[in-house]
């Protein structure tokens, strides 16, 4: 294989990467803000993880680990995701949920962030 040829393939690797750690991310309801100071680093410095910009260095990968709770395979995508479940209440209000029209969903939302804001020091809501 040519240079050009490996290079591109690194590039969309990369690529994938990034896009898999931003869904993991996203998952847990942790922002870009927030990851990166867990990580001690630039919220830019995560954009261009995610983006595959940037390789993930070994050191910043096992952090994300304990931070995202997911195995450093899942991330980089030699694993698939652990299906995610909810204890059978939240699954049940949840679903209740999910039937109401998008305007009281709205307000639900809204009351559970406040709540949530109001009861951690977690920066989960930082970029929305």
């Amino acid at each position: 294989m040519d240079g050009s040829k490996k290079q591109s393939g690194d590039n969309a690797r990369q690529v994938s990467i990034g896009k898999n750690l931003q869904n993991i991310r996203k998952k847990r309801g942790i922002t870009q803000a927030a990851l990166a100071k867990r990580l001690n680093i630039t919220r830019a410095a995560v954009t261009t993880y995610e983006t595959g910009r940037s390789h993930l260095t070994d050191s910043i990968l096992i952090q994300l680990c304990g931070i995202l709770q997911v195995s450093a395979g899942e991330i980089l995508g030699l694993e698939k995701p652990a299906a995610v479940t909810l204890p059978r209440r939240w699954a049940k209000r949840l679903n209740i949920v999910e039937g109401l029209p998008d305007s009281i969903k709205k307000h639900i939302l809204r009351a559970l962030d406040d709540l949530i804001k109001a009861n951690t020091r977690l920066s989960i809501f930082d970029d929305e």
